[in-house]
This record gives structure tokens, sequence and C-alpha cells, in this order.
């Protein structure tokens, strides 16, 4: 499976109904939306060569109601595209008075 680009992300999520924004959102944006961050590199190495390697990205998903539909949309974009993910619990976080998943692609 390729990595999880940028250019991939924008053209995965086209035509769904939830914003995407890269790093942090633009303030005053409605939730739900997504967010993704560049997560690092996996590779796997030895004898001094680079012999396989994918970059890794986090989709945070923000809300204030929990949407069930919406979370399970996301979900369905992912698997029917060919990427494994992990995904975290609902965090709080308080000061903002939000929740986020954390998707780990």
């Amino acid at each position: 499976m390729s990595s999880l680009t940028e250019y991939s992300i924008y053209e995965l999520f086209d035509g769904s109904n939830i914003p995407i924004f890269y790093g942090s959102a633009e303030r005053g944006t409605q939730f739900p939306y997504l967010v993704y961050i560049e997560n690092g590199m996996y590779t796997l190495k030895a004898d001094n060569t680079l012999y396989w390697r994918q970059e890794s990205v986090r989709l945070e998903y923000y809300f204030r109601t929990k949407e069930k539909r919406m979370e399970a949309d996301i979900e369905a974009i992912l698997l029917n595209n060919g990427y494994v993910f992990e995904k975290s619990e609902d965090v709080y976080i308080e000061d903002e008075h939000v929740f986020v998943i954390y998707y780990y692609v």
C-alpha cells in the first residue's frame, strides 16, 4: 500500500461532508472536522541498506457531539481505499470543550 500523502488525503475525503486541514483548523471552523499531520516514517533496514519505508499520517477527528455515523464514514473511506489504521478512544480536550479521536494510518 502506498503512503497516505497530502494529495491522496484530500482526494480521499473530497466529496465527503467533513472539512480537512493540515496541522490545525482555521479559527472559527465549525465542528466536526479532520486535521492531519505527518507522523514520521516506518522503515525496514539491515546491513546499512534501507529495504522498505512508508510514511505514516495521524488523522484527528474533532467533534462536540458524538456522531457514530461520521466515524463510520471516515473509517469506511480509509478501509475501502486499502488503508489500515489504529483508532484511539474519545479524548476530551477540556480547554476547548471538544473531543478528538486519533486515527494512525
